[in-house]
């Protein structure tokens, strides 16, 4: 089987269903004798911030001589994305021997008379098969979904990290904050260090509370205790005081000062965890981290992220709000998310211009529903396109030289953007 059939196969799965279980998933790691116990995981959860906080924490065990794993999601062009070790996305012939054999899984679970595993928990069991067998030191999982439901929560923790909460996926998780904050903290177990940003937003106490409850020690870094110092070129100095751990001396590269709050949250979790980790291997492994689709810059002064709820957005705004260049904004959102309160926040920008397209998913909201939510709000000149490449290429073409372009709304609008970008390098190498 090639990566491609086995990639085609995967996704002819429904990635939302209800079929989801954890009795029904553990099941399936009984049969496999359970890969998943193998492994030192690093549990990460939360609204905003998840992948970042992953790969911080990756770079850091990375740079102090550890042996990773990384299990995240979405992918934004392959699939194979979301699984990596020492950062390397894995091999095609490792994937695909995985599939396989959960292949042969769902087979024998069938003849048990198992429900059909969902989309997620084939990933999920794919990567523990791949990860136990690589002899990692840690393996640092973020949650698909949630978490006290969670695939992932099948797992042994060594350390639970949760990050930004803020409203997304009402619809499964809860439409108030702290009924959002008790699933994310259904990642929490007995006796597990958890470390935790705390916002002042009403999540804390109901994840304190579950921490008590199951006797888990807790290290609370509140956002306030995170101090931005200076945003250079590519570099945002700032400083930690949290009651475990102060430095005044840390920096994260990139534009995004939101990151110092992942940064921050990496940094404690990693001291937590090594409590002898030196300062200069935390700072760089901070600095070395890299991740895609956060605030990525694409090509000189085009910027990529995926923020697609409002918390994120309000944080994408704080950055470009504070930069004295011009910007340009091309947005696309899918059709569930709360894009009013996102466009509401974005219109505080003095965008010089506005390109509103849509997104090659199903869920993409309608161009014109979208231009209507940004008429109400905003004089900026705005224009419709019914690709994301027909936009991209429409920005790029009328951009000033000094004008940074960000393109923002929706994870999948950053995977198509790379997709159509690494084709177009593809074929300049060729000519």
């Amino acid at each position: 089987m090639t990566y491609d059939e086995m990639e085609r196969e995967i996704n002819e799965i429904p990635k939302f269903g209800a079929n989801a279980s954890l009795s029904n998933l553990t099941a399936y790691l009984d049969i496999l004798n359970h890969p998943e116990d193998n492994l030192r995981v690093i549990h990460v959860a939360g609204t905003n911030g998840k992948g970042s906080v992953c790969a911080y924490l990756d770079s850091i065990l990375r740079e102090a001589g550890y042996r990773t794993a990384l299990f995240t999601s979405p992918h934004l062009v392959k699939m194979s994305e979301r699984f990596r070790i020492d950062f390397r996305i894995c091999e095609d012939e490792k994937l695909v021997s995985a599939w396989e054999q959960v292949k042969n899984l769902m087979e024998r679970g069938e003849e048990l008379q198992l429900k059909p595993l969902t989309f997620f928990e084939i990933l999920f069991l794919m990567g523990v098969l791949i990860f136990s067998g690589e002899n990692v030191d840690y393996c640092i999982m973020e949650t698909g979904l949630g978490g006290r439901l969670d695939a992932t929560v099948l797992t042994r923790p060594v350390l639970c990290v949760i990050t930004s909460i803020s409203y997304d996926h009402t619809a499964v998780l809860g439409d108030t904050i702290e009924a959002i904050a008790g699933e994310k903290a259904g990642i929490i177990k007995p006796g597990i260090p958890v470390v935790v940003l705390d916002e002042e937003n009403g999540a804390f106490p109901v994840i304190n509370a579950e921490a008590e409850e199951k006797k888990a020690p807790l290290y609370r870094v509140l956002s306030e205790e995170v101090r931005f110092f200076k945003n250079s070129k590519n570099k945002i100095d700032f400083s930690i005081n949290s009651s475990y751990y102060k430095n005044n001396h840390l920096s994260v590269s990139g534009i995004a000062e939101y990151q110092i709050y992942n940064g921050a949250l990496a940094a404690v979790a990693a001291k937590v965890l090594l409590p002898e980790l030196e300062d200069h291997t935390l700072q760089k492994g901070l600095m070395e981290m890299r991740w895609e689709g956060r605030m990525e810059e694409l090509m000189p002064g085009v910027y990529v992220d995926g923020a697609h709820n409002p918390g994120a957005v309000m944080q994408i705004c704080r950055s470009v709000s504070k930069a004295e260049d011009s910007w340009i904004l091309l947005f696309a959102v899918c059709g569930d998310k709360d894009y009013s309160s996102m466009i509401r926040m974005l219109a505080e920008i003095s965008w010089k211009r506005i390109y509103i397209t849509k997104i090659e998913e199903t869920r993409g909201a309608a161009v014109e529903e979208v231009e209507d939510h940004f008429r109400q709000v905003t004089d900026c000149p705005l224009y419709s396109f019914l690709t994301a490449e027909e936009a991209f290429e429409a920005a790029l073409q009328y951009r000033d030289k000094n004008d940074r372009l960000l393109c923002l709304g929706s994870l999948y609008l950053v995977g198509e953007l790379k997709r159509d970008w690494e084709s177009r390098m593809e074929s300049e190498d060729v000519l």
